[in-house]
């Protein structure tokens, strides 16, 4: 499956783009890799033709539920429905687990079992290679949606963190199809250097593993978010730091964080503030901090400031909510 994330922005991988783009790959790999499957009989191309019908379902998934979390904030979800994403993800985890996963690791075994030899297989080394090419362009679209998010943090670190969930599973996908076909093209060449089949079937087995082991990675990572994870140290001392630049403002007491969606970011920050100010002193120090603070991390989606009086300080806390 190879898909894009939406940004809206010119210029940049967005979300749909990367998912039609996966989307699109994966058609031609179902198609082309079944095919090369029916006339080579090789089992490693059947688990390239699984993995693009998976991957092809996966997409639409994702393609769904990129759309229905766009949706607009309503009075029955006053928060939108950005975490919509997290639901629909984990779907496509369980499909990526059962569906490339499960059935490569069967055929392949049965290759193993059961060996038949591979007929043109040099039709099969091609292909592969056709593969590989498509998969590492709908990857690239991947990596760059995924950077442009945190422009500042490395590669891994952005598979680690990031909640875009729905450019992480597509990159994920679209990694694995590319190192599947090296896996595939290694079998297939020990196949033709050996005259053994059950490599082929090895090659398959191989696949698969790296799917199932893809789509748990993938569904412990959605899992975090579905509960409500918060923002790395780094962003939440970006946060620290851009709301202590606001004049008036004394110290951060309290920051809470939450996902609310893909690169949608609740904040819940707690400040105190320099005495003797008036009400319309402390709205504009409140309005500063959200401007500054949305300013410096672009994915903070919503934030609520409060204003609270250390403990110990004999003045009653006061509160603003937004």
């Amino acid at each position: 499956m190879r898909m894009g994330s939406l940004t809206g922005r010119a210029k940049t991988a967005s979300d749909i783009r990367v998912v039609a783009t996966s989307f699109t790959v994966s058609i031609g790999d179902v198609l082309l890799n079944f095919i090369v499957a029916v006339i080579t009989g090789s089992s490693v191309m059947l688990s390239q033709s699984l993995q693009g019908l998976s991957d092809l379902i996966t997409g639409g998934i994702l393609y769904k539920g990129v759309r229905r979390s766009r949706r607009q904030a309503d009075l029955k979800y006053q928060f939108g429905y950005g975490r919509e994403i997290f639901f629909w993800v984990l779907i496509a985890g369980i499909i990526m687990f059962l569906g490339t996963g499960g059935l490569s690791l069967f055929f392949g075994y049965r290759q193993i079992i059961n060996p038949d030899p591979v007929e043109n297989v040099w039709l099969a080394f091609g292909m592969l290679v056709f593969g590989f090419i498509t998969n590492g362009y709908a990857l690239s679209l991947s990596v760059k949606r995924l950077h442009h998010a945190e422009p500042g943090s490395s590669w891994w670190q952005q598979l680690l963190r990031s909640s875009i969930v729905e450019t992480k599973a597509t990159l994920l996908i679209d990694f694995l199809g590319a190192s599947g076909t090296v896996l595939g093209l290694i079998a297939l060449t020990v196949y033709v250097l050996t005259g053994n089949p059950q490599f082929d079937g090895f090659g398959s087995m191989a696949i698969g593993l790296s799917m199932m082991t893809g789509a748990v990675l993938l569904i412990r990572d959605v899992r975090d978010l579905i509960v409500g994870r918060s923002v790395g140290e780094d962003i939440s001392e970006q946060i620290i730091g851009a709301t202590k630049t606001v004049k008036g403002v004394q110290a951060v007491l309290d920051l809470r964080t939450m996902y609310l969606g893909s690169a949608k970011l609740l904040v819940i920050i707690e400040v105190h503030v320099q005495d003797g100010l008036d009400t319309d002193q402390i709205e504009l120090i409140i309005d500063n901090i959200k401007t500054v603070v949305r300013t410096s991390i672009p994915q903070v989606h919503d934030i609520q400031v409060e204003i609270e009086t250390p403990e110990g300080e004999s003045i009653s806390p006061r509160s603003i909510d937004n």
